[in-house]
């Protein structure tokens, strides 16, 4: 069955391959890709989203989301992206995709409107887009099929010792979202960590042919050399994760429990709590992912991006 989604990204190295194992996949439709503000500011956020769904070859109207979180000071996720939030990739002056003139927020508001219970929210960056879409129509919340998001940590932090970047860059946003009532599944660094990429399989994918699979090997040529320059080992598939568990949930496996987020300006601001375990309500939260299925769908993206 197509899943037709909407992505909500703030492009950097592994929103690119977010992208690119949607716009690979037979069993995604994507509609609309909006850009937010998060590993960098939204005016690079966006032109990266645009130029990455250019080499794709992705159909779908790109938008501009939110420069600002709700509340708090803007944060960018420092140079680990590179200066340009995707650093590798060389792109060529776009031909086809620009930014569209409607507003990013109103367009996720319009789609789950007018197509009730059929549109999967991917947001892969801070929650900003889909809280303020929540604010301004409240039915969005109960009219969106799903909502599949990366972010939050019960380990502990990558940004803070206790939050998890997406989630510190909007808080209340992310607060806003958990407590929404709508279908949650929430992809914290509880899962994502587990699934790497090596040295191996990156060389693998180089002798794939096509513009998305040296589009792929460019941005983790990067994203490779940033982890293992900072001795943090081999680089996380965080983003695409989202997109794999659409493309077939029953590779993964996930708890329900409520989960809240701590808004006091001290030293624990951002961090996801865990609360009671529920069997409705809540939020499905990823604890493992089955990672061969997630490598063999990528095999299987970028062979038909070829």
């Amino acid at each position: 069955m197509m899943q037709r989604i909407i992505l909500d990204v703030d492009t950097g190295l592994d929103d690119a391959v977010a992208l690119i194992l949607a716009a690979g996949s037979d069993t995604i439709q994507i509609e609309g890709v909006v850009a937010t503000s998060g590993n960098m500011g939204l005016e690079r956020t966006l032109e990266n989203t645009l130029n990455v769904c250019e080499v794709l070859g992705i159909q779908a109207p790109v938008f501009a989301g939110e420069a600002h979180p709700l509340v708090r000071e803007l944060v960018h996720a420092g140079d680990f992206h590179g200066k340009s939030g995707l650093d590798g990739p060389v792109f060529a002056p776009r031909k086809n995709q620009q930014v569209q003139t409607k507003q990013g927020v109103q367009f996720i508001i319009d789609t789950i409107l007018a197509n009730p219970g059929q549109i999967v929210l991917v947001p892969t960056g801070p929650l900003t887009d889909i809280a303020l879409a929540m604010q301004k129509e409240p039915r969005v919340a109960k009219l969106v099929k799903q909502i599949v998001l990366m972010g939050g940590s019960f380990i502990g932090g990558n940004v803070t010792k206790e939050a998890e970047f997406n989630a510190y860059a909007d808080p209340e946003a992310a607060q806003i979202v958990f407590s929404s009532g709508a279908d949650l599944v929430m992809f914290p660094l509880d899962c994502t960590t587990k699934v790497t990429l090596s040295d191996v399989q990156l060389d693998r994918y180089k002798t794939f042919k096509g513009e998305g699979a040296s589009l792929f090997c460019a941005c983790m040529k990067t994203y490779m050399d940033n982890y293992q320059r900072q001795g943090k080992g081999f680089p996380v598939m965080h983003d695409p994760l989202c997109v794999a568990y659409v493309i077939d949930p029953r590779r993964f496996t996930l708890t329900r429990h409520e989960v809240s987020v701590e808004l006091e300006q001290d030293e624990t601001y951002g961090k996801t709590i865990r609360g009671k375990d529920c069997e409705t309500g809540g939020v499905l939260v990823a604890n493992h992912a089955d990672t061969d299925f997630f490598w063999e769908e990528m095999d299987k993206a970028l062979k038909n991006l070829h």
